[in-house]
C-alpha cells in the first residue's frame, strides 16, 4: 500500500495553515534561519505538549470514573497528527521518509 504520497499531501495542507512567518509571530521579525527554526520546533513542541495534556486530562478523569471525552479525543488525534507533520516538514522528513521510519520501526 502506498501512503507517503497522502502524507505529503497532509504536510503540505499543514505547511500552508500553521506558517512560521513574521505576520503570524512577530518576534520572528529579523530572526536568522536557524533561529526560525529553533522557534518554529520549540513552537511545535508547546503545542505537542498542550494536546498532550489535554489527552492526559481525560485519562485521568476516566480513572476517576468520569466519561471519556471521545470527541474531545478525536479532535486531539488530529492536532496531534497536525503537529507531528508539521515537526516532520521542520526537519526535512517527506511521506516517504515517514513511511519508511515507521516500516523499519515495525520490520517490515
Amino acid at each position: 500500500m502506498e501512503i507517503s504520497g497522502e502524507i505529503d499531501i497532509l504536510i503540505a495542507l499543514i505547511r500552508k495553515h500553521f506558517v512560521f512567518d513574521e505576520e503570524n509571530y512577530p518576534e520572528l521579525l529579523g530572526k536568522s534561519e536557524n533561529e526560525r527554526l529553533a522557534f518554529a520546533l520549540r513552537h511545535v513542541a508547546i503545542h505537542c505538549a498542550k494536546t498532550t495534556g489535554k489527552i492526559a486530562t481525560v485519562s485521568e478523569a476516566a480513572d476517576h470514573g468520569e466519561a471519556i471525552d471521545a470527541a474531545g479525543l478525536k479532535t486531539d488525534c488530529g492536532k496531534m497528527l497536525i503537529n507531528t507533520l508539521r515537526l516532520a516538514d521542520l526537519v526535512g522528513l517527506s511521506g516517504n521518509d515517514l513511511e519508511a521510519i515507521i516500516r523499519k520501526i515495525y520490520g517490515e
